[in-house]
C-alpha cells in the first residue's frame, strides 16, 4: 500500500480564519481519505501475489539492470537445491529427478546440461549453505529451494550473486513481498499455488463441504506451516466458522501429541486441520485417531502432508484424512510421467510438487537457449538475458499454463482434494466428499 501525505497550507494557522480557509481544510480531508481510499483499493487481502512488482532498484542491486556475461567451457552447470536427506527427503528427492527429467535429451547450442544437486534439507539453516555451494558452483540458474523458510535464507545470496532461481514448492504468500526499499527479488520466481489461495480453497472445503462450525487447528512452527494455518484460520473465520481452543504448534521430529490431542478432545471441533508435513502428521493420526472420541471427526492437511508415506506410516489411521494438493496436470503431464518413470522409474502421480519442478526447469532451459551464445565451441550465457526471458515465460508445461507476475509469482491457482480410501488417494469431484 502506498501512502502519501497532504500537506496543511502554507498560511498554517491562517488556514482557521475565516469561511474560506475551512473550505481549503475540508477540501484537504477529503483529498486526503480519497487518496487513502485510493491506495488501498488495491491490496488483496483474499490471494497470493500482491501489487508490488519488480523495480529498477531491485534489478540493479542484483546487478541485472545491464549485461553480466559468463563463459560456459564445456557442461551448462544448472543448480538443484532441494531436501535429499532427512525428514522430508520423500518429498525433495522426487522434486529433484523431476526437474532433471526435463534436462533430459536436451541440449542448448550444442552443450549438455550438467545438474549440480545440493541438499537444502527444507530448513532456514540448509537453504542458504546449499544457495553457497551453488553459487560456488557456478551455477547459471536454480531450480529451488523447496521450502519457504530455506528460501527466506536464501534470497539475498541468490540476488547479490545474480542467479535466478526458481522453486517449485515454496508458497509462503510473502517471499515475493518482502519489506525492503527495493520492493520483491527480481531473481526469484517460483511456480506452486501459494498458501493463501490453498488455505482459502481448503476453508471452504471445510465450511461448504463438510458444514463444519468449529475448527482445531495444528501446525509446524516453520514459516510454511504458521504460513498455511494462519492463512486457513482466516478464510474459515470469514466463513463464519470459528477456531476452537488454541491452536497449538509443534516442532519438527515431534513424535508426541498427547497434550495436542487432549486439547481437540476438550475443544470438540467439527474439523480437525493441520499444516505441515508427513513426517509428523503419521504419528499425529496414529495418536489422533486411537482416542475412540476422535476418531471419527474429519481431517484435512495440506500439500506438505499429502506422500505416500503418510499412507504407508499411518496405515488405517490414514482412511478418510482430506489432503489438498495445489495445482493441476497440464498438456505436457503425460510426456513429464512417462520420462520420470523411464529415468528414475518415479511415479509421476504421487510426486507432490514433481510436475512443478519439471515445469521450472523447463522455463530455465528455455531461457538459457534464448540467452547464450555460440563463441567458438564456449557459450557466452547473459544472466540479465536469462533473468528477462524466464520473466517473459509463456508455454504449457506439466502442471499447466506458465506465466509469471511481476513479483516473481506464478498466475493462476489450482487446487485438489484427495481422500485416503483403501489406502489409496482417491481425487474428488467438486463438492464431493
Amino acid at each position: 500500500m502506498i501512502y502519501q501525505s497532504v500537506g496543511a497550507a502554507e498560511e498554517g494557522e491562517t488556514l482557521f480564519k475565516g469561511t474560506r480557509s475551512s473550505f481549503v481544510l475540508l477540501f484537504s480531508l477529503l483529498a486526503l481519505l480519497a487518496l487513502f481510499a485510493v491506495a488501498c483499493s488495491g491490496d488483496d487481502d483474499d490471494a497470493s501475489g500482491g501489487s508490488a512488482g519488480f523495480s529498477d532498484a531491485g534489478y540493479k542491486t542484483a546487478g541485472l539492470d545491464k549485461a553480466r556475461v559468463v563463459t560456459v567451457d564445456g557442461d551448462i552447470p544448472i543448480g538443484i537445491s532441494s531436501a535429499l536427506t532427512g525428514d522430508v527427503a520423500s518429498l525433495g528427492k522426487p522434486i529433484a529427478d523431476s526437474a532433471e527429467t526435463a534436462g533430459d535429451g536436451v541440449t542448448i547450442k550444442g552443450h549438455k546440461i550438467k545438474w549440480v544437486r545440493e541438499d537444502d534439507l527444507c530448513s532456514a539453516e540448509g537453504g542458504p549453505a546449499a544457495a553457497d555451494r551453488l553459487i560456488k558452483a557456478k551455477v547459471v540458474a536454480v531450480v529451488g529451494p523447496i521450502c519457504s523458510g530455506g528460501t527466506r535464507a536464501s534470497l539475498k545470496l541468490y540476488d547479490d550473486a545474480g542467479i535466478t532461481h526458481i522453486s517449485p514448492s515454496a508458497t509462503a504468500g510473502d517471499l515475493s513481498q518482502p519489506t525492503r526499499p527495493e520492493g520483491p527479488y527480481v531473481t526469484f520466481f517460483r511456480v506452486p499455488v501459494l498458501n493463501a489461495d490453498e488455505a482459502k480453497e481448503q476453508a471452504k472445503f471445510a465450511s461448504d463441504t463438510l458444514k463444519a462450525k468449529k475448527a482445531f487447528v495444528v501446525f509446524d512452527t516453520d514459516d510454511y506451516g504458521k504460513d498455511l494455518s494462519t492463512q486457513f484460520q482466516k478464510f474459515f473465520k470469514d466463513n463464519g466458522g470459528t477456531i476452537v481452543g488454541t491452536p497449538a504448534g509443534y516442532e519438527k521430529k515431534t513424535t508426541d501429541f498427547k497434550s495436542i490431542i487432549s486439547a481437540i478432545k476438550e475443544a470438540k471441533p467439527d474439523v480437525i486441520y493441520q499444516a505441515g508435513f508427513y513426517a509428523e502428521a503419521t504419528p499425529f493420526l496414529q495418536q489422533l485417531r486411537a482416542d475412540s472420541a476422535l476418531k471419527d471427526i474429519p481431517y484435512i492437511g495440506g500439500d506438505g502432508i499429502k506422500n505416500d508415506e503418510l499412507i504407508s506410516g499411518a496405515k488405517d489411521a490414514a482412511e478418510g484424512a482430506y489432503l489438498a494438493l495445489p495445482g493441476t496436470q497440464g498438456s505436457q503431464f503425460d510426456t513429464y510421467k512417462k520420462k520420470y518413470a523411464d529415468l528414475f522409474k518415479g511415479n509421476a502421480d504421487t510426486a507432490t510438487f514433481g510436475a512443478e519442478a519439471y515445469d521450472a526447469a523447463t522455463a530455465i532451459i528455455k531461457a538459457l537457449e534464448a540467452a547464450s551464445t555460440d563463441k567458438g565451441g564456449k557459450l557466452d550465457i547473459d544472466l540479465k538475458k536469462v533473468n528477462e526471458e524466464i520473466k517473459k515465460s509463456s508455454f504449457e508445461g506439466a502442471s499447466g499454463k506458465i506465466t509469471f507476475g511481476n513479483n516473481g509469482d506464478r498466475s493462476g491457482a489450482v487446487v485438489r482434494f484427495f481422500k485416503v480410501q483403501g489406502g489409496k488417494y482417491v481425487q474428488l469431484e467438486a463438492g464431493k466428499k
